[in-house]
């Protein structure tokens, strides 16, 4: 009786990590902003090639993957601009970003400082950890130009997925490798 327990609880905390306590599957997809720019069949090629190189991604079927990219849509950012914020939450930790163009820093507070830690351009992905998990952004990304991303909301990578043939253990087995990559979870 006590292992039990002590499993449910382990379990109920996984699932809310990955869910974000939302175990009821959603049906449709979220709205994306009015006049949402999507790619066209160039811009879907360059992203789909930028997605490409996520295990996550990868992952998927290939009809699955343009399914997903298909949703996506453009979102300018003005230098200076924060675009993700270290130790944000919720709505703003769901989002996976694509840059078309411009360049980005990626930071992290150390010490109280923020160090700048990597930077980011045209074909770089950045927060794909929040597609799989509701946990909190764990780096500040800042426009350093004027630049264009595209989103990907972590709703629609699920939807996307969504009765897609896995084999078994696979979702779990590429939770862990990227897991494994974040120095463990």
């Amino acid at each position: 009786m006590g292992n039990s327990s002590g499993k449910e609880t382990e379990l109920g905390g996984r699932a809310k990590a990955i869910t974000g306590g939302n175990t009821t599957a959603k049906r449709g997809l979220p709205k994306a902003p009015l006049n949402a720019i999507r790619p066209s069949p160039d811009d879907s090629s360059f992203i789909e090639a930028a997605l490409a190189k996520l295990l996550l991604f990868n992952k998927l079927d290939p009809h699955v993957q343009r399914k997903v990219v298909q949703e996506m849509y453009e979102r300018n950012v003005g230098a200076g601009e924060i675009l993700i914020k270290e130790g944000d939450t919720g709505a703003a930790a769901t989002e996976l970003y694509v840059t078309k163009s411009g360049k980005f820093e990626v930071l992290q507070k150390r010490q109280g400082q923020n160090i700048r830690v990597n930077m980011k351009e045209r074909g770089d992905c950045f927060g794909e950890i929040s597609l799989m998990y509701d946990q909190s952004r764990t780096a500040t990304v800042a426009a350093t130009t004027d630049a264009i991303v595209w989103v990907l909301d972590r709703s629609v990578f699920r939807w996307g997925g969504q009765g897609q043939r896995h084999t078994p253990g696979a979702l779990e087995t590429t939770r862990a490798q990227i897991g494994d990559q974040l120095g463990g979870w």
